[in-house]
This record gives structure tokens, C-alpha cells and sequence, in this order.
């Protein structure tokens, strides 16, 4: 399917006013046959259900306990092993490709969402009912193996959108694909106890949720989330103290 290169207040403006043609938007990707619809949404449900306890429990763990590492990388490991099974079981694939000027926007676009963050984490940090939850979650960086911590950032981020933006988008309508990825994303964040957290995940599942929509591929989404969550990986524990 040949995409169009428009600039990002394009591509959002079209999705807010109602998205054209998108049952053709996922062209390379095969549909979930309806006879199979059923057994995958119960197998992504569940899935999501899974990965949401995992990802409370290691993200409330003390700063610098060694369980931190295998806990984040286990909630990694069960997006894709739902991912998996319900590729299996709906005889689906995903469309990966992207050109250069779609995967620059959205490096572009990850830029842009890191650096709104990072003003309002300057404000945060007069509030200590916001702050102290995100800075208890940026000690794992601080205190722990920042390289190991990066490293379980980037394997998450990859997870959570081939699960939000690959297995679950397949299984819904198209057209409640954007928002139902957004709330189910933003949901299980919120379980994590971390009200900014939740907030990022409502903001940051949106605009990746329109980019797949608008491109039809996994890659553009990817790329705008590594490139917020290392960005505020790096950036943020200087700023929330």
C-alpha cells in the first residue's frame, strides 16, 4: 500500500476528524478470519491481564533489588509470548515496513512528546504528591545498572507495541482501534500506582496509536516510542530529583 508523506499536524488532524478508508489501512497485513476472531481475543485478554500484574509488580519493587531485571524482562516475555499464540491461533502477520520520511517523523515525533515531558517534569517537581511516585520509579535507574534498565526500557517498549499496536489493534474494529489500544494502554499503566505515569501512557499511546493507523505499520510506532522512553530515561532523573 503506498503511503503518503504528510506532515504530522496532518496525520493528526485526519485522525481526530475521522480517518479515511481504514479497512484498507492494514493492506499487508492479514486479517484475523472470523471463525478464529474469538479464541484470539481471549488469548490477548489475557495476555494484557497477565502482563498488567507483572508490570505492577516489578515496577513497584525497592529500587535496586536484582529481582527488578528479570521481573521487567517477564512482562516482556509475556507480550510476546501472547503475541505468539494469538498470531498462531488467528494465522495473522504484521506489517513491519516503513520508508525513511515515516520513521524520521517518527523519531521526530518521539523528540517532540520527550521534550514536553521533561518542561512539565520542571513543574512536577513543586508537587510532592506527582513527584515522589516518579521519582521512586526513576531510582531503578539511578540505583540499579543503568545500561541493564535501558536495556529492559527498549525490550518493554518493542513489546508493548507489537502487543497494543499489533495483536490487540488486529482484533478490533477499525474504526475503535485508536482509541480502545489508547484506554487498554493507559489502563494497565495506571495500575503501576504512578499518576504521571498513566498520564504519559494516555499521551504517548495516542499519538502512536494515530501513526499506526495512518502508515498501516508496526515500525512507526516503535520508533517514537524508544525514542521518548530513552530520552526520558536518561533526561528525567535529572530534572525530578
Amino acid at each position: 500500500m503506498a503511503t503518503s508523506h504528510r506532515s504530522p499536524r496532518h496525520v493528526f488532524g485526519a485522525a481526530l476528524a475521522g480517518a479515511r478508508d481504514v479497512e484498507l489501512r492494514d493492506a499487508g497485513a492479514d486479517p484475523v478470519p472470523e471463525h478464529r476472531l474469538g479464541a484470539t481475543r481471549v488469548i490477548i485478554g489475557a495476555t494484557g491481564v497477565a502482563a498488567a500484574v507483572a508490570l505492577s509488580w516489578s515496577l513497584n519493587l525497592e529500587p535496586g533489588q536484582a529481582l527488578f531485571y528479570p521481573a521487567t524482562f517477564l512482562v516482556a516475555v509475556i507480550y510476546g509470548a501472547g503475541i505468539f499464540a494469538a498470531g498462531r491461533v488467528g494465522a495473522t502477520r504484521l506489517r513491519w515496513r516503513a520508508d525513511g520520511r515515516e520513521l524520521l517523523e517518527a523519531f521526530g515525533i518521539g523528540i517532540a512528546l520527550a521534550l514536553l515531558f521533561v518542561v512539565g517534569a520542571f513543574l512536577v517537581r513543586f508537587i510532592p504528591a506527582l513527584r515522589d511516585p516518579v521519582s521512586h520509579l526513576l531510582d531503578h535507574a539511578r540505583q540499579g545498572s543503568l545500561p541493564i534498565v535501558a536495556l529492559t526500557t527498549a525490550v518493554n517498549g518493542i513489546a508493548e507495541e507489537v502487543f497494543y499496536r499489533g495483536g490487540l489493534w488486529r482484533v478490533l474494529s477499525p474504526r475503535k482501534r485508536v482509541l480502545w489500544t489508547t484506554v487498554a494502554y493507559t489502563a494497565v499503566t495506571a495500575l503501576t500506582g504512578i499518576p504521571l505515569l498513566a498520564l504519559a501512557a494516555a499521551m504517548l499511546g495516542f499519538v502512536v496509536a494515530v501513526l499506526r493507523q495512518q502508515s498501516g505499520s508496526l515500525a512507526g510506532p516503535i520508533v517514537t516510542h524508544l525514542t521518548w522512553s530513552m530520552l526520558m530515561l536518561f533526561v528525567l532523573p535529572h530534572v525530578v530529583q
